[in-house]
């Protein structure tokens, strides 16, 4: 199994036979893993966006429920936000969930 050469090889070369886009990543998940994970998207043209850009939807919903009218500064330092920020989330509305597209609506004309 091709696998075995992989764990073999990781053994014995160190960060430094590597190149430097390798490096960080071995340093934090390990050398097999990221010969692995070379096999796997090497050549590839990859980002990865910063975290907090991928949870900032529902960080921000949980920032709309934690909110209870007069806490701006406790959500602030909870989410190492300015006070500013948490009044902007809060205002803004959330993104429309598939159960917000069909609830009913009243029609404009009855109100005429």
């Amino acid at each position: 199994m091709d696998v075995d050469w992989l764990t073999e090889i990781a053994k014995e070369i160190s960060l430094d036979c590597l190149p430097d886009s390798y490096q960080d990543v071995a340093r934090i998940i390990g050398m097999e893993p990221t010969l692995r994970l070379a096999r796997h998207i090497g050549g590839m043209r990859i980002y990865y966006p910063k975290l907090d850009s991928l949870f900032r939807d529902k960080r921000d919903e949980r920032i709309r429920a934690e909110f209870t009218g007069n806490n701006h500064r406790d959500l602030a330092r909870k989410y190492d936000l300015t006070e500013a920020w948490i009044r902007a989330i809060v205002q803004r509305k959330p993104p429309y969930t598939q159960a917000n597209l069909f609830e009913e609506r009243s029609d404009p004309a009855e109100n005429l």
